[in-house]
């Protein structure tokens, strides 16, 4: 997790994701981003043109990921891991009304009103400005908490205002990784095994990484680029995986049909007017098994 004057010095992984995603989604926003997040997300936008593409797509993937937690599974607490930007507002008619911004807890309230959602970020700028949103939409049961990815048993024991309430631990949690594992070198089979342990049975977790290329490959050579330029940001390291590692993250987890699978498999094609190579993207849906 980044210190906030190294934030403030360079562009960041979630002000980067919140100016593209703003884009792919037509939801101009200006919350948290400056001059230099603009300015990096525009080369990226003009040399690996993919990276917004699977940014969109991932959105879409925990979209339908937070739906099947919520209608097939009935889970109702959710913790949001890399929680990005709040997104928006929107305009949404012929007299340009403006919907609220949106953060990951009001995709989940999509799927259930009385929802509980923890949105845990990795920079302080972007759980800042969560903690705004979440304020002025006055949300009760809601929260944003500030963690580095090897810390899992905090943020799921913290309280929270107002009400000091909590997440209930006795009871299914629905857990997104959405693009978390791309951006760390870490053991992710040891992180996973980390929730497994904290999590109580029937938890569902949700995963998304970017995967490895063939080398001599358009994708290759894109991945190849975006990792150039996230050199410039505190989170230097790009770290695509193989879909048999991932396979591997899943230890005592049951994954849900049809497992390990590319990101298609859930969102649209890329569009046919895509400048450059698609970026490969594997997602994958997994339930805590009884112990």
């Amino acid at each position: 997790m980044p210190n906030q004057a190294a934030e403030l010095d360079q562009a960041t992984v979630a002000r980067l994701n919140g100016v593209l995603l703003s884009t792919a989604l037509k939801a101009d926003t200006t919350m948290g981003i400056y001059p230099v997040d603009r300015t990096l997300a525009a080369r990226i936008e003009d040399n690996v043109s993919g990276y917004g593409v699977s940014l969109a797509a991932q959105r879409v993937f925990l979209d339908k990921a937070l739906e099947f937690m919520a209608k097939d599974r009935g889970i109702d607490q959710f913790v949001i891991l890399r929680a990005g930007l709040p997104l928006g507002p929107k305009k949404t008619d012929k007299e340009q009304r403006e919907e609220e911004e949106e953060t990951e807890h009001t995709l989940v309230q999509a799927h259930l009103p009385s929802a509980t959602t923890l949105l845990v970020a990795r920079e302080t700028v972007s759980c800042a400005h969560q903690t705004l949103v979440l304020e002025r939409q006055e949300q009760e049961r809601a929260a944003t908490v500030l963690a580095p990815v090897h810390d899992v048993h905090g943020p799921l024991h913290a309280l929270h205002g107002p009400g000091n309430w909590s997440l209930d631990l006795g009871k299914p949690v629905g857990l997104t990784m959405i693009g978390d594992p791309s951006h760390w070198p870490g053991d992710v089979t040891d992180l996973i095994r980390a929730y497994h342990h904290e999590l109580p049975d029937g938890s569902v977790i949700a995963v998304s990484a970017f995967g490895t290329a063939t080398p001599g490959t358009p994708a290759a050579a894109a991945l190849e680029t975006l990792a150039r330029h996230l050199v410039n940001t505190p989170e230097p390291m790009l770290t695509p995986r193989s879909r048999p590692e991932i396979e591997a993250w899943f230890d005592g987890w049951q994954l849900e049909d049809p497992g390990v699978t590319p990101i298609s498999r859930w969102a649209e094609p890329p569009p046919e007017d895509l400048r450059g190579a698609e970026l490969p993207v594997w997602c994958a849906i997994a339930t805590r098994a009884a112990s």
